[in-house]
């Protein structure tokens, strides 16, 4: 059976915005079960004796959060026929992996506010939660060797270190306004798409399926991560109705380039002249700058484009699906892979 391509809609409402709402609407029940216990084995497996860690990883996840990471690795193993246990190790991986970048992010851009609390380091400091993140990619790697995921592991290592070059290059690449298309997707490719690739990579080789399905999930992955990641960054512009002063504009106040001010550059000339002005050892953007180059962002290509961008790779995705069996598991993919772009509309 085909898949349905179109943006996500149900029964004529307006589409969900938040994954916690389509969890909540029952669109993962076949792994709800699996979903819950996620939560509690990362509290077990980050205690520490003599450590605050425990207290900084709860302060994170007390905070809630998508979980989509650990969602994409339970709907992929069941659509590669897995039906053991070893997911849930797994999936709680890739959330530790993930939670570990969050606090060396939130060090690195000098956050204050995640997920509307006091960031960890704001709270503890930079040095005890840069420790507290390395502490945790230390365990996600002790709890995959001591289950004998030793090809997994080392998938897992080259992922993590597409994490550390994303964010690296992004580093570099700090106050560039004249970002190109291509460094972009480099940057989001190492820093989420690569992690989403492991995500259901890693389902298709617990399931032992044959190394071409385990290829073709790895790119779904990769696709879907590319996709989230895009509008992730048109969330920043758009905020919740693409209306002016809905939005922080966080990514063009710390100097990240992001896909939607590098189409609105191409297209406006005055635009493009306005960032060549600014002083470019100064990464971040002057507030008196910052909603002249929002508002012109917004009435610019930048937005449409870059959802298009992100449809593009959401079709990829599901283009994949369709070389897998029609299931319940394809069918959670398909919609979490639809809401990813229609969460903006």
């Amino acid at each position: 059976m085909a898949i349905n391509k179109e943006p996500l809609t149900r029964s004529g409402l307006d589409a969900p915005r938040l994954l916690e709402e389509l969890v909540d609407q029952g669109v993962f029940a076949v792994v709800d079960e699996d979903y819950g216990r996620v939560e509690r084995f990362l509290l077990d497996q980050t205690q520490a004796q003599f450590s605050i860690a425990p207290t900084v990883v709860r302060h994170l996840l007390e905070a809630g959060g998508k979980r989509i990471r650990p969602i994409v690795h339970f709907l992929a193993a069941g659509l590669c026929g897995y039906t053991g246990k070893e997911h849930v190790t797994l999936a709680a991986v890739s959330e530790m992996i993930h939670s570990a970048t969050l606090f060396h992010d939130d060090v690195i851009d000098e956050g204050t506010v995640r997920r509307g609390r006091p960031t960890a380091n704001r709270i503890w400091g930079n040095e005890k939660v840069i420790l507290v993140g390395d502490f945790i990619f230390a365990r996600a790697f002790t709890i995959m060797m001591g289950a004998g995921h030793y090809r997994i592991a080392r998938y897992l290592g080259e992922t993590v270190e597409d994490l550390v070059l994303g964010e690296l290059l992004q580093l570099e690449q700090a106050g560039n306004r004249a970002l190109t298309r291509e460094q972009y997707l480099e940057i989001v490719r190492c820093k989420t798409g690569s992690l989403f690739s492991w995500c259901a990579r890693s389902a298709a080789m617990v399931a032992e399926l044959a190394q071409d399905r385990v290829d073709a999930m790895a790119r779904f992955g990769h696709h879907l991560g590319i996709a989230f990641q895009i509008s992730d960054d048109v969330l920043d512009y758009a905020g919740a109705s693409l209306e002016m002063g809905k939005s922080n504009f966080s990514d063009l106040a710390e100097g990240k380039t992001t896909l939607p001010l590098i189409l609105a550059r191409e297209d406006d000339d005055i635009l493009a002249g306005i960032l060549d002005s600014l002083p470019v050892d100064e990464p971040g953007m002057p507030l008196e700058r910052l909603e002249e180059v929002a508002r012109r962002v917004l009435a610019s290509n930048g937005i449409a484009g870059s959802l298009q961008t992100a449809q593009e790779h959401v079709e990829f995705a599901l283009s994949i699906l369709e070389e897998f069996p029609d299931s319940p598991y394809r069918d959670g993919l398909a919609e979490l892979c639809r809401f990813t772009v229609s969460r903006i509309h």
